[in-house]
């Protein structure tokens, strides 16, 4: 909230700076008595609430009493440069911790289930990303890959349309991003859905990559992306990336665990053995 500040009229900023300073309140006060309360009239909440992206005013007082609960405000206030390093710690930390019980509560089991049962049968998966959000595409074909299927995360913006080009039907495009607003990831969804694939995309609701895909995984998680690259967005599309490999390994069984066990031990000789991590070793620095 307090990242879409800038968003909002005048009367609305009112609104935001009530909700802000008294949650405890807003979850006991009809529309009416908040308006009366703010000085604003009934229809300058309801569209401080669709500015917020929330449907209704019971939805706003919901997650502001759900983030109460959660020991975190909904409207997590950013780090400032006057923070001293604990508050830099604490903040970060519960709006990790917030992000992640939104996440949580907010998951849409039948839609995942759908993304399991395709990525599980798919002949090839594509991981797209730019930014920050490149991380996540590496991510989900460190990932997936283990299952035997073909994945590959293309690291250049060019390999990724040329990719996307070549996709057919019954092949995947995994998309991700915070915004969802990226043009390059919204192209390549558009490219790799005429080409038959099918697109499923990671990232906020009501977008231009969300509108792109086929199957959207919903993440809502508001950061002020304009200066900030995305933090508790990024923890939860990781988490997002492995509840949907662990839901596919265990969907595979016993000859799935198998293969799994043998991509691990395929690194064991990369591994230093513990009997040579001595004191001295693990307390000499380089030089």
């Amino acid at each position: 909230m307090t990242a879409r500040k800038a968003e909002l009229s005048p009367s609305e900023r009112r609104v935001a700076e009530f909700v802000l300073d008294a949650p405890d309140k807003v979850i006991h006060m009809s529309i009416a008595t908040l308006a009366e309360e703010v000085g604003v009239s009934q229809p300058t909440v309801l569209r401080f609430v669709r500015t917020m992206g929330l449907a209704s005013y019971p939805e706003l007082k919901l997650r502001t009493g759900q983030s109460i609960v959660a020991g975190t405000p909904y409207v997590h206030s950013e780090v400032a440069s006057s923070d001293p390093l604990d508050q830099i710690i604490d903040k970060l930390v519960d709006s990790s911790i917030y992000t992640l019980t939104m996440l949580r509560r907010s998951i849409d089991q039948q839609v995942l289930a759908r993304v399991v049962d395709i990525l599980a049968n798919a002949p090839r998966i594509d991981c797209y990303g730019t930014g920050a959000a490149r991380i996540l595409a590496m991510e989900a074909q460190h990932k997936l890959m283990r299952f035997g299927i073909p994945v590959v995360a293309y690291d250049d913006t060019h390999l990724q349309r040329l990719a996307a080009a070549t996709l057919r039907k019954g092949n995947v495009a995994l998309c991700f991003s915070h915004t969802g607003m990226v043009r390059d990831i919204e192209a390549m969804a558009l490219k790799a859905r005429e080409c038959g694939a099918t697109v499923i995309a990671i990232t906020r609701p009501n977008t231009a990559l969300s509108a792109a895909a086929d199957i959207v995984l919903e993440i809502d998680a508001h950061e002020n992306t304009e200066i900030y690259t995305p933090m508790t967005s990024r923890v939860a599309h990781a988490v997002l990336i492995d509840i949907i490999a662990t839901a596919m390994a265990l969907r595979g069984g016993p000859a799935l665990f198998e293969r799994l066990r043998e991509a691990k031990n395929s690194l064991a000789d990369l591994r230093i053995p513990p009997a040579m991590t001595t004191p001295a070793r693990r307390g000499k620095s380089r030089s």
